[in-house]
């Protein structure tokens, strides 16, 4: 599966971005210039940032409000990418002077996965942190002090592998850690870090492995286990994990004691004798159950659960939720190629999909489904419509779901509750989801397109009405927005994304209820043209700052005293 290109795109586009900053990073704890360029950057280079305070007070402002965890991809197990308890940013504030970079903090290759986030976490040495991590695709991962961005501690899991050994170059020059770890805290001074990271510790021998590093220390607590699932097909042959053409892209997901990793392809290769999985496994880095999507032998077969770093969604029972991309499907026949798929926590089975009728048209156009993830509606007050999901993939027609009967296979698609077809050039990523003063909203960018809000009503006839729309147009698949608001207070809430339209990329934030022009926008980093390659990214926002990741730099925004 191309993970991040259509075929059909590649010999169109002349340039693409790939993985290398242009342009000198802000050294950690050096003077920052504050004075803007006299004249446009030359191409490639990155212009001076808009600083915002000067270097003594620059990081002194404390946060407001309560400060959070950020344990997971996009904050919740559905994931929404709402941060309910932002006090600090608001429309107003973001827009403001005193809003503006703070930090630019180095680290050693791309950073697909967001940050995560402890917040008052004790030390081995008692010292109290604000602890944000980072992950690389070097197989780094870094711990640093959320208030004055010094580093904790740095690990290496080990040597990445390259992306000419690959064979694929949708990433370069390396894949490491492309998906977003978890945290699992059980006290003031006791988390674990969970984090699987692709290796290549001599030339062509390809390893994945799970760990589960001490926050306190970085060091890992048990032996890392080795990702090697395997399955028989229906005519009694075996299908493998495959090290080399196959990676975990999808954020991993955790719910009671259980850790859920998807697992997508590189490049469509080896296509014949892989299929797609989701694995669970237990604190103890114990494999517990693996579905393969592909169930008949021959064929493509793929059916890829990659969703562009989107992590599995979980209901309140537990339940998984995953969309697969291009791939074989068989109607009965247990292949689940382009369905959004439900499964119990065991993962014996499928107990409700939804299949596009278009299936044939998109496997044979490379139009996966898997492109986006799956996004839970959380239920609201006076609900009476069942419990909803949307997704979308490079398609760009959002559909509207029931997650208790998602819609099986029907002509014209109506197992669905409604679909949408938004126009643009399709979804890398995945949605958002905010229960603000106008009630429950849906929040896309699809390729070229702008950022929508669609209004979501949940009473007997559910449905998406378009509200209001962004003006600044997005880059290829579009972006992954997430919300930040003190719960549904009026004039809180703000919508954040990175928009790669062009280089340098910018993070943008926009007021969550009216949209429209941008409330601020500033560049984060500059990708290298090596070749193939789209960093498809995500902020976090919590505690007062935004987190902006790029290649070796994560950006951090927020508010001086």
């Amino acid at each position: 599966m191309l993970n991040f290109c259509l075929r059909r795109l590649r010999d169109a586009l002349a340039v693409t971005s790939c993985l290398c900053l242009a342009g000198p990073a802000l050294a950690q704890g050096a003077p920052l210039n504050m004075h803007r360029a006299p004249h446009a950057p030359l191409p490639g280079k990155l212009p001076p940032p808009h600083l915002v305070g000067n270097a003594a007070t620059r990081l002194s402002r404390p946060y407001g409000g309560t400060p959070i965890d950020v344990t997971n991809y996009h904050y919740d197990s559905y994931p929404t990418g709402w941060n309910q308890t932002e006090t600090d940013l608001t429309p107003a504030t973001v827009a403001s002077s005193s809003f503006g970079l703070l930090a630019t903090l180095k680290v050693d290759g791309n950073v697909f996965a967001q940050p995560l986030l402890l917040s008052g976490f004790t030390m081995p040495d008692g010292t109290t942190h604000d602890v944000l991590i980072i992950a690389t695709g070097h197989d780094s991962v870094y711990a640093f002090d959320a208030q004055t961005y010094a580093v904790l501690w740095q690990v290496s899991l080990g040597t990445p592998q390259a992306s000419s050994d690959v064979g694929c170059h949708d990433v370069q020059p390396e894949y490491g850690i492309s998906s977003t770890p978890v945290i699992v805290r059980t006290g003031p001074g006791a988390a674990t870090l969970y984090v699987v990271a692709a290796t290549e510790p001599k030339s062509y021998t390809f390893v994945t492995q799970l760990h589960a590093l001490d926050v306190g220390t970085g060091a890992d607590t048990l032996t890392p286990t080795v990702v090697a699932p395997a399955a028989k097909l229906s005519d009694g042959s075996k299908v493998h994990f495959d090290p080399q053409n196959q990676w975990n892209r999808a954020s991993l997901a955790y719910n009671a004691g259980t850790l859920y990793m998807g697992i997508g392809s590189h490049c469509d290769n080896n296509s014949g004798n892989i299929t797609g999985w989701l694995l669970s496994y237990n604190t103890s880095l114990q494999l517990q159950h693996a579905f393969h999507t592909v169930k008949t032998s021959g064929g493509t077969e793929l059916a890829s659960i990659w969703m562009t770093g989107y992590a599995p969604a979980i209901d309140a029972s537990g339940n998984v939720f995953v969309v697969t991309g291009n791939g074989d499907f068989t109607k009965g026949a247990k292949d689940w190629g382009e369905s959004v798929l439900k499964l119990p926590p065991s993962l014996d089975r499928v107990t409700t999909s939804f299949t596009t009728d278009s299936y044939v048209n998109w496997n044979n156009n490379d139009e996966d489904f898997g492109s986006g993830g799956v996004m839970l509606l959380p239920p609201v007050n006076g609900q009476t419509a069942p419990p909803l999901a949307v997704a979308m993939g490079k398609s760009s027609t959002l559909f509207l779901l029931n997650q208790d009967s998602l819609g099986g296979l029907k002509n014209n698609n109506k197992g669905a509750l409604q679909s949408q077809y938004d126009g643009g050039g399709g979804v890398w990523g995945g949605p958002a989801f905010y229960n603000g003063p106008s009630g429950p909203t849906v929040l896309t960018q699809s390729g070229n397109d702008v950022l929508r809000a669609w209004t979501v009503a949940t009473g007997s006839h559910p449905s998406l009405t378009l509200g209001n729309t962004g003006t600044s147009g997005g880059g290829y698949g579009g972006s992954l927005p997430i919300v930040s608001s003190n719960g549904a207070t009026a004039g809180t809430g703000v919508v954040w994304l990175i928009n790669r339209a062009s280089e340098p990329f910018s993070i943008e934030a926009y007021n969550a209820v009216t949209l429209g022009n941008p409330i601020f926008t500033e560049q984060i980093g500059t990708w290298s043209n090596q070749g193939q390659g789209n960093p498809f990214l995500t902020a976090m926002e919590a505690n007062g700052r935004v987190y902006a990741p790029g290649y070796k730099l994560v950006r951090v925004f927020g508010l001086t005293p």
